[in-house]
């Protein structure tokens, strides 16, 4: 992701409560926790990537509907993966450990706010189950979906301008 893109924003709050507004909305419409991370951020980047939006499916209400692992922190450690992630195989441990700080951060900060990463954690309901989904939805589920889908796409766009700024510093 070209990260100098961030530049058409006046401020970092400008960019985070873009990014928090879109991921809401999107979610509200389209639903996909992973997918509405991964394609908001192709927005903003203005970028088209369909391997990576199509990689995100499996992480609907966890992995495959199963209630593992939140879908939205997953899309966003895809994103965060796309810029601080190794570029090559061969790098090694070296190359992940280069840029898993910010990837750490994310999965820190969403543990410590919902005490879980697991989507059945979360939303205490069985998503797969179609009348308990549907009772979830109907109570406020998919709001509540998507607050947490805006926050962890903030949390992200935070991130990511923060590094913009450390790059433009070392220019």
């Amino acid at each position: 992701m070209d990260l100098e893109k961030l530049n058409k924003y006046k401020g970092k709050d400008e960019f985070v409560e873009d990014v928090k507004k879109r991921a809401f909305e999107m979610e509200m419409n389209s639903h996909g926790c992973a997918q509405v991370v991964v394609q908001t951020f192709l927005d903003v980047f203005e970028e088209e990537n369909l391997p990576l939006f199509m990689a995100a499916s499996p992480f609907a209400a966890g992995m495959s509907l199963t209630g593992n692992n939140c879908g939205a922190l997953i899309g966003g450690l895809m994103i965060l993966g796309t810029v601080f992630g190794r570029r090559d195989v061969a790098d090694g441990m070296p190359g992940i450990l280069e840029g898993i700080r910010p990837m750490r951060k994310l999965v820190r900060y969403f543990s410590d706010k919902h005490n879980a990463v697991d989507c059945l954690d979360i939303t205490q309901t069985d998503l797969a189950d179609p009348v308990k989904s549907g009772e979830f939805f109907d109570g406020g589920g998919l709001e509540k979906c998507s607050g947490i889908i805006a926050d962890v796409s903030g949390f992200v766009a935070d991130l990511l301008y923060e590094e913009q700024i450390s790059r433009e510093k070392k220019k």
